[in-house]
């Protein structure tokens, strides 16, 4: 059977699929200093709400108003994930929009929808009645920058009394995203993303 690909109404879905790694530690001052990372960088500060469900494997989020999906497209065989943007939509969402987050998420949408949803009637009347989904706020400090070749990011994220700090590398040439990583002496295969480790997180508490 061919995979369902929704297509949302949003001109972002046409972006390049980017090979990405990241990694998460209460502390990532060693790899910051291994950089050689500018703290001159301002911080870009963010409310995010970040829609989690165990039985996707995909990104799903909301931040500064809009209802963003990220899908992993496929993992190579040394740990690096490809992952293409699929939907990022402003407020209110239409109901054929609400379909195409759930497809996005391989999840069964909704029987019964309305016209649209605000961001709040979104998250108590869909979000909050499937039970599936388990919304977590999230707080962060950005620093972007290039290294290698690569986007590269370091985050502070603040959830609740638990904190964590990440950093990403991506890129649409898998290679160049291998070569930062070997000059950092990182594995490939230590990448964790974003769904894996909040689950995580979620399940141990945190």
């Amino acid at each position: 059977m061919a995979e369902k690909t929704p297509r949302p109404p949003d001109a972002e879905t046409a972006a390049a699929p980017r090979w990405e790694w990241r990694t998460f530690g209460p502390r990532l001052a060693g790899l910051q200093n291994k950089i050689g990372f500018p703290i001159s960088v301002p911080p870009r500060l963010s409310e995010e709400r970040y829609l989690v469900n165990p039985n996707s494997p995909h990104n799903a989020k909301i931040r500064d108003s809009l209802l963003d999906v990220k899908r992993l497209q496929r993992t190579a065989t040394d740990g690096l994930e490809l992952w293409s943007v699929a939907l990022k939509v402003g407020f209110p969402l239409s109901a054929p929009t609400i379909i195409s987050f759930y497809l996005a998420l391989d999840l069964a949408p909704p029987r019964a929808l309305r016209g649209s949803y605000g961001l709040q009637e979104f998250l108590s009347e869909i979000i909050g009645r499937d039970p599936t989904f388990k919304p977590l706020n999230v707080r962060k400090a950005r620093r972007q920058f290039l290294f290698g070749g690569c986007t590269a990011e370091f985050a502070r994220l603040q959830s609740g009394a638990s904190a964590q700090e990440t950093f990403c590398l991506e890129q649409e040439d898998p290679e160049l995203v291998r070569g930062a990583l070997r000059e950092l002496e990182l594995a490939p295969g230590a990448n964790l993303n974003y769904p894996k480790f909040l689950k995580r997180e979620m399940a141990q508490g945190g």
